[in-house]
């Protein structure tokens, strides 16, 4: 599968891209086939070229149908909806941070990842205030994005021996969350303006601002010492 291929289906809201959805896909096969059935079994179509369709019927009859949502139809439903599944972002983000930090051997890297879980702290606050400034309470929803691309960052740290390549990894890691969550805050901030909601755009534009500028000072670090540190 192609990393720019999507799984969509026409009842659901989001495109989501493959590479991130196939590790949440496999979870949820396992839990659902069983840990010691084999493929070939009666569950074959959970690991056949369609893992997604059988998935999601699964998903839709156990009643946790929580990646996909066909009860978004206005702006303002798809605001709150993107609104819940970045305050879940990032919170799981104020997890993972602490874990990247330790692992982290360049003195720069590891200050700057608890420099950015004070930040996410304060991100997950701005949401709750959005939440607040907006009406409605403030809730998570699972973000299988997210959680793919945090499951991947440790799955690689357990993998890199070296710790200058760790060092790489980590920032590879951080900065692919990082631009997710630059994607979510420019939509969100749009979506603000369009309800009328600048108050609410001028919130969430603070946390893109700090988005960006972490991604910035990832790859300075990566350009300027680790990368190079790495190669050596």
């Amino acid at each position: 599968m192609k990393d720019v291929d999507t799984i969509f289906d026409t009842d659901t809201i989001r495109i989501v891209p493959a590479q991130v959805i196939r590790v949440f896909l496999e979870r949820r096969c396992r839990a659902l086939v069983g840990p010691h059935q084999q493929p070939d079994t009666a569950e074959q179509a959970a690991f056949s070229c369609k893992p997604a369709a059988f998935v999601f019927q699964k998903l839709e009859e156990d009643g946790t149908m929580g990646l996909f949502t066909k009860d978004i139809k206005t702006m303002n439903d798809l605001f709150v909806h993107q609104l819940q599944d970045i305050y879940y972002a990032e919170q799981q983000l104020t997890k993972a941070l602490p874990k990247m930090a330790a692992k982290a051997t360049d003195p720069q890297l590891k200050q700057g990842f608890l420099t950015h879980l004070e930040e996410t702290r304060q991100h997950v606050a701005r949401l709750e205030e959005v939440f607040k400034m907006h009406g409605v309470a403030a809730k998570a929803v699972d973000c299988p994005a997210i959680d793919g691309i945090i499951e991947e960052a440790e799955e690689t740290a357990g993998e890199v021996a070296d710790k200058a390549v760790l060092d790489a990894a980590l920032i590879n890691a951080a900065q692919a969350a990082e631009h997710y969550e630059i994607v979510r805050y420019g939509s969100l901030i749009a979506w603000a303006k369009q309800l009328g909601r600048n108050d609410c755009a001028a919130v969430l534009a603070k946390t893109l601002e700090e988005e960006k500028a972490t991604d910035q000072k990832l790859t300075k670090l990566a350009e300027s010492k680790v990368n190079l540190r790495a190669a050596s």
